[in-house]
C-alpha cells in the first residue's frame, strides 16, 4: 500500500539523523582552520575526544559498531569533566536511535527523548548556541514523527536562525531538509525542492554522500507523489548509487530506500522489483530493529501479500504494522497501517468492519490534509459498498472519488509540476551546460598556449623546412579543434532552447521570444491568439502500448501542430508530458474557432501509425484571442492561466473539442 505523503516512508530515514558540528573536526589542525566552531573548543579536543569522535561518526555508517564502543564510556563521568565529549555523547545517542530505530538506549534505560532536555541545558550552561540548534532540531523531528506539523515549523524556524547564526551549514542543511519535508505534507512542493536542493549543494560541498543519498531520495518521492514515475526512478537510483560507493551498514536509512524503490516499482509495472524491494526493506527492518522502517515496510507490503493471495500472512503483517506504529506512538503510522488492516478485512469479506475501519481512516485522512490518500480511500470505500451489494453508496463513493480526482488532476498536480519543472530540472541543466562550456573554454586556452609555443618555436628553427612543415601542421589541427569547439558551444545552446523529443521549442525558448515579442514589429499587423493543446486520454496509450509508442505519438502531433501552424511568426512550444503551447499569429477578421478547429481534426482526422498500430488520437484546446504583441509579455502569466481554464473546461465537456473563452 503506497505511502506517498508519509515523512516517515518518503521523507524520514531514520528517526534521527544528526551530524555535529565537529563533523570537520580533525586533531591535527589547528583552530583558526575550524572557522564553524569557536577556537577554545577545538584547543580542548584530547586524545580520548578523538575516541568518541570517531564513534560518533561511525554511528550513521555501521550504528551497531557504535553501539557497543560506546557502551564503554560512562556518561555520570562526562557530565562531571567534559563539556564537549559530553555534548558528542548525547550527539551520538540521537544518531543511533535514528540508526536502530530503538525508543531505549542503554544508559540507565533512559530514552533518547530525555537527552534533548540535557543538550539544551548544557548548551545553556556553557553557552554555546550551536548545542541548543542540535537539540531543538531533535524536538523537530519528534514533532513530525507524531504528526504535529505547526509545532515543527515553528521550532524549525529556530534552528535555521541558530545555524546561520553560528555559520553551521551542515545544521543548516539538515534543518532545510527537515522543513522541505514540513512544506511536502503541505503539498507546497516547490518550496520543498527549493529547500532540498540548497541543502543538497552544503552535503555535496562538504563530500557528505549519505546525506546527499537521503536528499535524492526526499526529491525521487516528491516525483512520486506528483506521478511523475520516471523522475522519481532516476533520483532514487542516484539515491542507492551514493550509498553502494560508501562502507554504509544503516538498517534505517536503507530499508526506507528500498520502500521508495518497491513504491516506484509498482507504479511502473515492475512487479518482480516491487516484490523484492519490499521485502529487503522488512528483513532490514526487522532484522536490525528498525521500528519506524519496519511500520512502512509491514504497510506497503500489505497490498503485495494481498496480491499474491498470502492472506495469512497479509493479516499478520497488517497486525504487527498497527502494534509497533502504536507501541512507538506514530499517530500518522497508525493511520497507514489501519488503511492495510482494512484490505485485510475486504479481503475476508468482513465488510462491516472493514468499512467502519475504512470511514475512520478517511476522517484521519482529511484532519492531516492528505487530500490525495483521501480521494484514493474514497474508490476503496466504493468498492467495499460494492462488494456488500450497497450500489448505491457505492456509486456515491465513486463519484466523490472522480469528480475530487478530476480537480486533483487539473488543479494541484498541473500547477505543482509547472512551478517544478523551471525551478528544479532547468537549474540542473543549465549547471550542466555551464560545466560543458567551462571545460571547452579550457581546452581552448590549453590549445591557444601549445599554439603560442609552437609559434616560438618556429622562429627558433625558421633554417628547418622539416620543422616549419610541422608547425603548418600543428597549425591546421588547432584550426580544426577550435572551430569543433565552436560548433560544440553552438550544439549546446541550440539543445538548451529545444525539447530532445519532439524537435519543437521548449519553454526556455519561450521565454526568450516573449521578451522580445512587445518590440517585434511584424507582429503589429496581428492578433495574437494563446491556446493550450492536451492529448486525451494519452496515459492509456502508454499503459496499452508502452512508452516508445506513447513517444511516437508524441512526436507525430508536434509534427502536425508544426505543419498546420499559419505563418512564420506562429509559435509552437512543447510544454511538458502530453501538453502543448501555441501562439498564433491570425489576421484581425479571422475566425478563431475555425483555425483552432481545423488545427484540432489536423490531429483526429488521421490516424497515427506507430509499430504497426493505428491509433486515433485527439486533442483537447483550451484558447484566448485578440492579443497584441506589446502586452503579451507583461500579460503572459494571465493569458496562460485563462487558456489552461478553457483547456479544463474542453476536457470537462467531452474532450476532443475547441472551448475559446474570449478576447483579451
Amino acid at each position: 500500500m503506497p505511502k506517498p505523503c508519509m515523512p516517515k516512508a518518503l521523507f524520514v530515514y531514520s528517526k534521527i539523523w544528526v551530524s555535529s558540528l565537529l563533523l570537520v573536526l580533525s586533531l591535527n589542525v589547528q583552530a583558526e582552520e575550524l572557522p564553524l566552531i569557536p577556537p577554545f573548543i577545538a584547543n580542548k579536543l584530547t586524545t580520548q575526544d578523538s575516541s568518541l569522535f570517531s564513534i560518533y561518526q561511525l554511528a550513521d555508517s555501521e550504528p551497531e559498531v557504535a553501539r557497543k564502543k560506546l557502551s564503554k564510556f560512562s556518561l555520570e563521568h562526562l557530565e562531571k569533566t567534559d563539556d564537549i565529549r559530553q555534548a558528542l555523547y548525547y550527539l551520538t545517542i540521537f544518531r543511533l536511535e535514528g540508526a536502530l530505530g530503538s525508543t531505549e538506549i542503554w544508559a540507565g534505560n533512559k530514552y533518547a527523548e530525555d537527552y534533548i532536555a540535557k543538550l539544551i541545558s548544557l548548551g545553556e550552561r556553557v553557552d554555546q548556541n550551536w548545542m541548543m540548534g542540535e537539540a531543538v532540531l531533535e524536538q523537530v523531528i519528534e514533532f513530525v514523527e507524531t504528526g504535529e506539523y505547526d509545532q515543527a515549523s515553528q521550532h524549525i524556524a529556530l534552528v535555521i536562525e541558530i545555524a546561520k547564526q553560528e555559520n553551521y551549514q551542515h545544521l543548516l542543511a539538515r534543518a532545510m531538509k527537515w522543513r522541505a519535508n514540513i512544506y511536502v505534507e503541505s503539498s507546497e512542493y516547490p518550496k520543498a525542492m527549493d529547500d532540498y536542493r540548497s541543502a543538497l549543494e552544503i552535503f555535496t560541498h562538504q563530500k557528505d554522500q549519505i546525506q546527499q543519498a537521503r536528499v535524492l531520495s526526499n526529491i525521487s518521492t516528491v516525483y512520486f507523489r506528483l506521478e511523475e514515475w520516471q523522475k522519481a526512478d532516476k533520483y532514487s537510483r542516484r539515491a542507492f548509487k551514493l550509498i553502494d560507493k560508501v562502507n554504509f551498514d544503516n538498517p534505517g536509512v536503507k530499508a526506507m530506500l528500498h520502500i521508495n524503490a518497491g513504491i516506484i516499482a509498482k507504479n511502473l509495472n515492475k512487479p518482480e522489483l516491487e516484490a523484492k524491494h519490499l521485502r529487503a526493506a522488512v528483513k532490514l527492518s526487522t532484522e536490525k530493529g528498525s521500528r519506524y522502517a519496519q511500520i512502512y515496510a509491514l504497510a506497503n507490503l500489505v497490498t503485495l501479500l494481498l496480491q499474491e493471495n498470502e492472506i495469512e500472512t497479509a493479516i499478520a503483517s497488517a497486525q504487527r504494522c498497527l502494534a509497533l506504529a502504536t507501541e512507538v506512538s506514530d499517530k500518522a503510522g497508525m493511520v497507514y497501517c489501519n488503511e492495510a488492516v482494512a484490505e485485510t478485512y475486504l479481503k475476508q469479506q468482513r465488510y462491516d468492519e472493514a468499512l467502519v475501519l475504512s470511514e475512520k481512516v478517511l476522517a484521519q485522512f482529511d484532519v492531516m490534509n492528505n487530500r490525495k490518500k483521501s480521494i484514493l480511500l474514497k474508490e476503496f470505500i466504493s468498492t467495499i459498498h460494492e462488494e456488500r451489494g450497497d450500489y448505491k453508496q457505492a456509486l456515491a463513493f465513486y463519484k466523490q472519488y472522480a469528480d475530487e480526482g478530476k480537480d486533483y488532476l487539473f488543479d494541484e498536480r498541473r500547477k505543482q509540476l509547472f512551478a517544478l519543472q523551471e525551478s528544479y530540472e532547468a537549474k540542473n541543466k543549465e549547471t550542466e551546460i555551464e560545466l560543458l562550456k567551462s571545460e571547452n573554454a579550457l581546452k581552448t586556452a590549453r590549445l591557444s598556449e601549445q599554439r603560442t609555443l609552437d609559434q616560438l618555436w618556429m622562429l627558433a628553427a625558421l633554417i628547418f623546412c622539416l620543422v616549419i612543415y610541422l608547425l603548418y601542421r600543428r597549425y591546421t589541427s588547432v584550426a580544426k579543434t577550435n572551430f569543433s569547439l565552436r560548433r560544440s558551444n553552438a550544439t549546446l545552446a541550440s539543445q538548451s532552447l529545444e525539447d530532445p523529443l519532439t524537435g519543437l521549442h521548449n519553454r526556455r525558448y519561450l521565454e526568450q521570444w516573449l521578451e522580445t515579442a512587445e518590440h517585434n514589429r511584424q507582429l503589429d499587423a496581428y492578433d495574437l491568439v494563446v491556446l493550450v493543446v492536451d492529448v486525451d486520454h494519452f496515459k492509456k496509450v502508454n499503459d496499452n502500448y508502452g512508452h516508445d509508442i506513447g513517444d511516437n505519438v508524441l512526436t507525430e502531433i508536434a509534427h502536425r501542430l508544426k505543419d498546420n501552424a499559419r505563418s512564420h511568426n506562429d509559435l509552437v512550444i512543447r510544454w511538458g508530458g502530453e501538453e502543448f503551447v501555441l501562439v498564433l499569429a491570425l489576421a484581425p477578421e479571422s475566425n478563431i474557432e475555425f483555425v483552432l478547429n481545423r488545427l484540432r481534426e489536423s490531429i483526429s482526422s488521421t490516424p497515427i501509425m506507430s509499430a504497426n498500430h493505428e491509433l486515433t488520437v485527439t486533442v483537447s484546446i483550451g484558447a484566448i484571442g485578440g492579443i497584441k504583441g506589446d502586452v503579451i509579455y507583461e500579460q503572459w502569466d494571465t493569458l496562460l492561466a485563462q487558456a489552461d481554464k478553457a483547456l479544463y473546461k474542453a476536457k470537462s465537456s467531452g474532450r476532443d473539442c475547441v472551448k475559446l473563452v474570449g478576447t483579451y
